[in-house]
């Protein structure tokens, strides 16, 4: 093996002013948070579509989980949430809080997580003894391996991440955290959906499984000109694989930044397989590559909950977003630059780096 190749220059700080309560953590790039307005009067009307809004990145595990919280202490009305996996004390916590001061929580979860057990039921019992509204996703996916937060109908976060202690403190995770109109209404409009049992609605601007992530991501990657980075956990997608060789051999630089070893059987032989083909592996043993993303030329991004997979992009309910806010955009380059410079560089035909340790791996497969 080798050392990774050089990186390109860290993006800029993200700097953002708006009607919002803006909140800055973090080492890597600065984190802006959007909160719920805070004012006493409750009301959960749908934002103008063309309303404008501001857009952040959550990065993890630098972040932790304080951003996440605060958003659900500052909900006056509604929570909803959608999420994979739900075990982590603090944002249980947050929201039988919620709850308790009368905001109306609504929660559902993944019944069935690939390779089973887990808190799942524990979970979904102690919130109904609380009193929250809870529900099993839709059973006519695969998995319900969505992550999303909206509250207020005012602010919707876009996840990669579990709401587990692994996601908020071992994990490399990025969410998008969204006031814009247009954004937020979409999101509400998969939730309703979901939690009715209705059909989906119509096609938009977010990246939904079983809709339409496919060609939104091969999209994406065809786009790119120049350069591509990817923060993958797993990849066996043969399409998404036929593509990315393609970039390389239009002269693209791809790199894909994942982790040595997953719980997927193939991923050691794929790893190797990309890297012959001309793509940059990088190998990061520490975060685990828990994010989904997908960067062309630094001028779009996908963040989302989508794994490379044939289940992921056509079988599951996943949301994503495509992000082409400068300021987003500058952080989710810094974290990228950040992780590659630290990364082993995979030479085609060698052994890997030694193993990640304790993660988070029973999702892996949706």
């Amino acid at each position: 093996m080798s050392s990774a190749p050089a990186g390109r220059p860290f993006g800029a700080a993200i700097v953002l002013v708006a009607v919002f309560t803006i909140t800055l953590i973090g080492s890597v790039a600065g984190l802006a948070i959007l909160r719920a307005p805070a004012t006493s009067l409750c009301s959960t009307h749908l934002p103008n579509p063309d309303q404008n809004g501001e857009v952040g990145i959550l990065v993890e595990p630098d972040d932790g989980r304080e951003p996440i919280i605060a958003e659900l202490d500052a909900a006056r009305c509604q929570v909803d949430l959608a999420v994979y996996l739900l075990s982590d004390e603090a944002v249980l916590l947050a929201l039988e809080r919620a709850h308790e001061r009368g905001v109306r929580v609504r929660v559902m979860l993944e019944e069935h997580p690939f390779g089973g057990g887990g808190p799942q039921p524990e979970v979904y019992y102690r919130l109904e003894r609380a009193g929250i509204a809870v529900r099993w996703n839709p059973p006519r996916f695969r998995f319900s391996h969505i992550k999303t937060l909206i509250v207020d109908n005012r602010v919707a976060l876009i996840m990669t991440l579990n709401l587990t202690e692994a996601a908020f403190t071992g994990n490399r995770e990025l969410a998008v955290v969204t006031t814009r109109g247009e954004d937020v209404r979409q999101v509400v409009a998969i939730f309703a959906a979901d939690w009715s049992g209705a059909s989906d609605p119509p096609a938009s601007s977010l990246v939904v499984s079983p809709t339409d992530s496919r060609q939104r991501l091969l999209a994406t990657i065809d786009s790119a000109v120049e350069e591509l980075d990817l923060y993958v956990e797993v990849i066996t997608d043969q399409e998404t694989i036929d593509h990315l060789f393609a970039a390389v051999a239009r002269g693209v630089t791809v790199r894909l930044l994942t982790s040595p070893r997953t719980a997927e059987p193939d991923h050691v032989a794929i790893q190797q397989r990309l890297a012959a083909g001309g793509v940059q592996v990088l190998l990061i043993s520490s975060p685990y590559i828990h994010a989904k993303l997908i960067l062309a030329d630094g001028i779009r991004a996908f963040v989302g909950s989508q794994n490379l997979t044939a289940t992921s992009l056509d079988r599951n309910r996943e949301l994503g977003l495509i992000v082409t806010d400068p300021y987003a955009l500058s952080r989710i380059q810094a974290v990228v630059e950040l992780d590659a410079r630290a990364a082993t560089l995979l030479t085609p035909g060698q052994d890997e780096v030694s193993d990640r340790g304790s993660v988070e791996v029973v999702h892996l497969a949706a």
